[in-house]
């Protein structure tokens, strides 16, 4: 029997990656998680490495709190900077192999009308924060260091799975509101994708097994918010009537950052289906599917 491939999963845990390990009994998983795991320790990462000696690593522990990481706006000795920036430093540092997955977001790009989504593989983030978040410039940031080093960048967007009891994602979160009673309006002028979990954990497999490398995505085609979760709300069998909707660009004009929502987000995937072999489902075909596995109106 041919020996498996070893993967390092940082973030094994949570939303994304420990259904990324679920689905893939093909690796031989190393999943080193907090506390005994800081990716912002660089001897203790360093240590990690050498012992373990893997194939591949995919990172997927990152800090993802959009609102905390604004309030850490500008401080290299946040959390959001130290987690998303030094902690990847740290990792590719100890590895020193391009067998490097980093997953990432659209929001590494400014999402406005000088550089609108969706975007494709090839289109490269700005060199400055004055359009992004803290966390989309932290990220940023990361994907820079990755590059340098010829590591493998998959961006995703809004992942969403069936059910997972740690973390509410961007469809279960409103379904929890509306539940609830307890929904707000929703963005209809707002271009945003999302991406099924299931074929997160597909496009990481294909990478590994094709031994491929660059730039990829892992998305939809796009959508509104509004459009998205009153859809949603119907295939479960329920009236969406009192879900109103609200303008984004009405809503930035009341933040202290006026980019915290990028506007024209989204990512295209037409070169990461022709490399890897792999198609991706419209977000109506991923709520479809979502139905199928379970995803459901929580009770109130």
């Amino acid at each position: 029997m041919p020996k498996k491939i070893k993967v390092l999963v940082t973030g094994s845990q949570g939303l994304v990656g420990s259904r990324f390990v679920e689905m893939s009994p093909q690796f031989d998983f190393v999943t080193p998680e907090l506390p005994e795991f800081d990716m912002t320790d660089e001897k203790a990462v360093k240590e990690l490495v050498d012992k373990e000696n893997p194939d591949w690593i995919v990172n997927f522990a990152a800090f993802t709190d959009v609102n905390a990481s604004e309030q850490q706006a500008g401080d290299e000795a946040g959390t959001a900077w130290k987690v998303n920036v030094e902690g990847t430093q740290n990792l590719v540092s100890a590895f020193r192999s391009k067998n490097f997955i980093h997953i990432s977001t659209d929001m590494v790009f400014p999402g406005d009308i000088g550089q609108p989504g969706p975007y494709e593989e090839t289109d490269i983030p700005p060199e400055t924060n004055e359009k992004l978040t803290w966390y989309g410039w932290t990220k940023n940031r990361a994907e820079k260091i990755v590059k340098e080093n010829g590591g493998t960048i998959l961006r995703i967007i809004y992942p969403v799975r069936a059910s997972f009891d740690r973390k509410t994602d961007y469809l279960r979160g409103p379904l929890k509101r509306f539940a609830e009673g307890k929904i707000y309006p929703l963005f209809m002028d707002q271009q945003v994708s999302i991406a099924y979990v299931d074929e997160i954990a597909e496009t990481l497999q294909k990478i590994i097994e094709t031994d491929s490398h660059g730039v990829f995505h892992c998305s939809s085609d796009t959508t509104t918010p509004y459009e998205l979760i009153t859809y949603a709300i119907e295939q479960l069998g329920h009236d969406s009537s009192i879900i109103k909707a609200c303008s984004v660009h009405d809503f930035l004009k009341t933040q202290t950052n006026p980019n915290r929502y990028p506007i024209y987000g989204g990512l295209k995937t037409k070169r990461t289906e022709e490399v890897l072999d792999i198609h991706f489902s419209s977000w109506q075909t991923i709520i479809e599917n979502l139905l199928g596995q379970g995803l459901s109106l929580p009770k109130a």
